[in-house]
């Protein structure tokens, strides 16, 4: 799973600070403790290319290969119908496998027990509590999608083209070839501490 942000703000393309933002005035403005954002399922890791196809994507990064998404959910795997042939349909927490984000900087907010997809499973106090992100703000890009191929469903799903920011795939490139022995396990380690102390520096 790989969380992306907006392009074209004032802050870098993908960055998670406007969902970041959003959910502290949500906190500020509604008491909201937490934000929960969709899960969108990459359905181009089942696309088979062509041998021409293959040799495009030589120099590029995996997540360059997988730039197609479901065009809408599959239910009741991603949602729940609530109308004839899912017409209309529910994304909301589990229902549509939801991630969330919660605010565990504040003290104010008495501490809880953390559920998945939601704080809790009682919709009625998470309506309250909780602010949905669109898409657009936040989302989170889901590799997988068992619920096709085991119910043989791959060449009936609708698709929808969503690359990834080619700035933020060139910034990803960048940040790979200048990393030293970057194929070895500790730089690996070495990544994911750089990340982790951005994240604490900049307040995540």
């Amino acid at each position: 799973e790989v969380a992306v942000g907006p392009s074209k703000t004032k802050y870098p393309d993908g960055n998670l600070a406007p969902a970041l933002d959003m959910c502290q005035e949500a906190w500020k403005n509604r008491k909201k403790v937490a934000c929960s954002f969709n899960s969108n399922t990459v359905s181009s890791i089942y696309t088979k290319l062509t041998e021409e196809e293959e040799l495009a994507m030589k120099d590029k990064l995996i997540l360059e290969r997988y730039n197609w998404i479901e065009a809408k959910p599959y239910c009741p795997a991603n949602c729940k119908c609530l109308g004839n042939n899912c017409s209309t349909m529910s994304r909301q927490f589990h229902t549509g496998r939801q991630k969330y984000i919660a605010n565990v900087r504040d003290l104010n907010i008495p501490p809880r027990p953390m559920w998945t997809h939601a704080l809790a499973r009682d919709y009625n106090e998470m309506d309250k509590i909780m602010e949905v992100l669109p898409d657009e703000v936040m989302q989170v890009r889901h590799y997988q999608g068992h619920w096709y191929q085991n119910n043989n469903l791959l060449n009936t799903m609708e698709e929808k083209e969503a690359p990834l920011s080619g700035v933020l795939m060139d910034q990803v490139r960048s940040s790979i070839m200048k990393t030293k022995d970057r194929g070895k396990i500790f730089t690996q380690k070495l990544l994911y501490t750089k990340a982790k102390d951005s994240a604490n520096l900049h307040g995540v």
